[in-house]
């Protein structure tokens, strides 16, 4: 812990010693006992250098809204411009492609069960009295293979 005079903390920075009065009107670095502490000056003006340390102090907290309902310029703008960018990477992937919209997916999804099912479900009625008149086994097991391979395939392509 150095304690300079505002002169010699000026010249060992390479500021003016009219920067460095400047530096503490405005709090940023701090005197004891009219001297300048060089180590927390220089840790203090790092901190301000920063513009997201003039919004936000506490660097472990995320820009979000402060608890009362208000949010100053600055975060607005930056909430407002994520939300913009991931708009932009939406739009981009649904019209390249690489999604869909759920709704019409859960219609197909519905349209192409009830397919199948109505399909399944026809098998009993037309194949019933061919069935009943057939006495070999391996004859009915490959009918009823056909059959089904029938719809299946009629459904998938």
């Amino acid at each position: 812990m150095a304690l300079l005079s505002q002169a010699e903390f000026a010249r060992q920075q390479g500021f003016t010693r009219g920067y460095v009065t400047k530096l503490i009107k405005k709090g940023i670095v701090k005197l004891k006992n009219g001297k300048v502490d060089s180590e927390q000056a220089i840790q203090s003006m790092k901190a301000h250098a920063d513009p997201v340390a003039l919004v936000r102090p506490d660097k472990s907290q995320p820009l979000t809204p402060e608890q009362n309902g208000t949010v100053d310029f600055v975060t607005a703008r930056t909430m407002r411009e994520a939300f913009r960018a991931k708009m932009a990477k939406l739009e981009y992937e649904q019209k390249n492609g690489q999604l869909t919209d759920a709704a019409q997916v859960r219609s197909d999804a519905f349209k192409a069960g009830k397919m199948v099912r109505d399909g399944l479900l026809a098998l009993p009625d037309r194949l019933a009295d061919l069935l009943a008149a057939e006495s070999d086994p391996a004859t009915v097991r490959k009918t009823l293979l056909d059959e089904l391979e029938a719809v299946l395939n009629k459904l998938g392509g």
